[in-house]
C-alpha cells in the first residue's frame, strides 16, 4: 500500500468516526493517534513516540528495555548489578525515566538511601 493509499484509507476511517489508537510500549498507555500521525507511526513505531515525547529514538528505547527488564536498580554489588526494581518506577513515563537516569537516581529503595545492606 502506497503512502497515499494509507493517507486516503485513513482519512475515510476517521470520517466515518473510527478512532485510531496505538499502545506505548511496555506500559501499555493508549494514545489517540491523529490522522496525520499514522504514517509516521507505521514508518517508525519509536521514533514516532519519543517526537511525542520530547526525547531522542535511543532514550525511548532505553525505556522500553528499562521496563521490560523488571527497572532494575543495577547499583553494583559484590555479585554483580542489584536486579531490585527502582524506586517508585512502575509508571515511570519515558521523559521521568530520561531525567531520573541522567541524575542517576534510578536505584531500588536501599540503594537510593545508601544502605549498607544492599
Amino acid at each position: 500500500m502506497s503512502d497515499q493509499e494509507i493517507q486516503q484509507l485513513v482519512k475515510r476511517l476517521t470520517e466515518a468516526g473510527i478512532q485510531l489508537n496505538a499502545c506505548y510500549e511496555p506500559i501499555g498507555c493508549q494514545f489517540c493517534l491523529r490522522p496525520s500521525d499514522v504514517l509516521p507511526y507505521l514508518k517508525d513505531r519509536d521514533g514516532f513516540f519519543a517526537g511525542e515525547c520530547g526525547i531522542e529514538k535511543s532514550d525511548y528505547q532505553a525505556w522500553k528495555r528499562f521496563m521490560a527488564e523488571g527497572r532494575p536498580c543495577g547499583a553494583p554489588t559484590a555479585k554483580g548489578s542489584c536486579s531490585r526494581p527502582a524506586k517508585a518506577s512502575a509508571d515511570l513515563s519515558p521523559q521521568e525515566y530520561v531525567r531520573r537516569r541522567d541524575e542517576g537516581s534510578l536505584l531500588c529503595y536501599s540503594h537510593l538511601n545508601g544502605s549498607k545492606r544492599a
